[in-house]
């Protein structure tokens, strides 16, 4: 399952990048990797003592997801599998940022996997007074008491920034720093150590050469325990909030932990911040944390207020300001000591093509699937779509569809002039029924006829 889930995010994410193989030079099969973090095989376990066959190996151990992504797709670049467990997604995302860097690859494929169909696991982290016994992920809530196992499965695409506004690709949030480091003086592996933490922060703030007050939001790991909450917060103030004042009323820290919605994905919980600051990003807003269900827990520090510290209870305005850039950190650790972070800025203004600027009376918009009913589905989705956006451009329209999507099999292309013809056409298309696919294979050739005879000898 775990596997056909990744399969299934990383083409959503790919489709949302734009991205077309060998389109440009950094497109190229040979030069995409995919990085994901999984720290369980769950499938494979389950099925240990069942008719063990063919596909036992192939179909459940963790390596197999990140290359059959790779194989899918057709990507020949570097095909990682990394367990930090619980920050295993953002450890993935930090080795193909690594690699991007290092030009191992020219796009990435970075995230995690966490399907529970074990229950072995769920008795032995209860065992070890990991969960909760009351329900939800309470971060920060004073009566925190563990965590809540959750399913997710994310997948995001990476690529460098110049490769990015070369191919003219959709940008959501620029990496500007991310590194992992090791626990090593805490009091036993599981238990979180404040000054690790507060080092790989401390460590990606200088390399980007960022000040503490520059960052507005902290997506915090945030699991409800009572040890790990309080450290977490601890290495958070002494880096970013420090009882010496280094940031003022007019610079707040916004706090919140994505853990309190969703649960804890453990090896998907890094992607899953992610997504959450870049969907925050993109609607310019802080949702409110709903971790806090009685008080704030007791072991927090009580000036967090006098320091700038906030924690949002209600839908929050973020709005990016005229010439300025937010910045967000992403801390993500595990019960096995890793600790990963990430510091995060806003994309450069994309410049947005009207249809003032498109001299062309009429485009095509094309739409595509692997089967017919597939579609049909996928016309009628975009005559919805386009009746729920009635200012969208036409000419953004026609070339994302037809430029920045993968082509498949059964395909159909309208010729509009206006969003309103699209419509119609798109009704005409949708009750179409002699769709057939096209063949992938090159017919066979019978004749040959050139129109010059006389060139043949004799």
């Amino acid at each position: 399952p775990a596997q056909r889930i990744a399969i299934m995010t990383a083409y959503e994410a790919l489709e949302m990048s734009g991205f077309v193989s060998d389109r440009t030079p950094s497109s190229q099969r040979d030069r995409v990797g995919v990085f994901y973090g999984i720290t369980s095989d769950d499938w494979r376990e389950v099925n240990s003592g069942q008719n063990v066959g063919t596909y036992f190996i192939p179909g459940g151990n963790r390596a197999f997801a990140p290359g059959r992504i790779n194989y899918h797709f057709k990507f020949s670049g570097p095909s990682v599998s990394v367990d930090t467990a619980c920050s295993s997604s953002l450890a993935a995302i930090h080795t193909a940022c690594n690699s991007l860097w290092r030009n191992d690859c020219d796009t990435a494929l970075a995230g995690g996997t966490n399907v529970l169909t074990n229950p072995d696991n769920f008795a032995g982290l209860d065992k070890g007074h990991f969960l909760s016994r009351t329900g939800n992920c309470k971060t920060f809530d004073d009566g925190a008491d563990g965590y809540c196992r959750a399913d997710g499965v994310g997948t995001v695409v990476l690529k460098r920034l110049e490769d990015a506004l070369a191919d003219n690709d959709p940008i959501y949030g620029l990496i500007v720093g991310v590194y992992t480091n090791h626990s090593a003086e805490a009091q036993s592996i599981t238990r979180p150590h404040a000054e690790a933490q507060a080092s790989i922060f401390r460590k990606i703030l200088n390399d980007a050469g960022r000040n503490p007050s520059d960052i507005s939001y902290i997506e915090m790991h945030g699991t409800g325990t009572q040890a790990g909450d309080a450290v977490e917060m601890n290495s958070v103030l002494e880096v970013f909030a420090s009882e010496q004042g280094n940031r003022n009323a007019k610079q707040p820290l916004f706090l919140g932990s994505v853990k309190s919605n969703v649960g804890h994905g453990e090896s998907a919980s890094g992607v899953t911040s992610l997504i959450k600051v870049l969907l925050m990003m993109m609607n310019n807003e802080i949702p409110p944390h709903c971790g806090i269900k009685t008080k704030i827990n007791r072991h927090f520090h009580t000036n967090l207020q006098e320091r700038g510290i906030c924690i949002a209870v209600k839908p929050t305005s973020w709005d990016r300001a005229e010439g300025a850039t937010r910045r967000v950190f992403i801390n993500n650790f595990s019960a096995a000591g890793g600790n990963t972070a990430l510091l995060l800025e806003d994309a450069p203004i994309a410049n947005q093509i009207g249809e003032d600027l498109d001299s062309r009376s009429f485009h095509l918009v094309a739409i595509s699937a692997k089967s017919v009913s597939s579609l049909v589905k996928n016309i009628r989705g975009l005559k919805a779509f386009v009746a729920a956006n009635s200012g969208i451009p036409l000419p953004n329209l026609s070339y994302t569809t037809t430029a920045r999507r993968m082509h498949h099999a059964c395909r159909t292309i309208i010729s509009a002039s206006n969003l309103q013809t699209l419509e119609s056409g798109l009704e005409t298309a949708s009750l179409h029924d002699g769709y057939s696919p096209v063949s992938r294979y090159s017919p066979s050739v019978a004749f040959t006829f050139t129109g010059q005879g006389s060139q043949y000898a004799g």
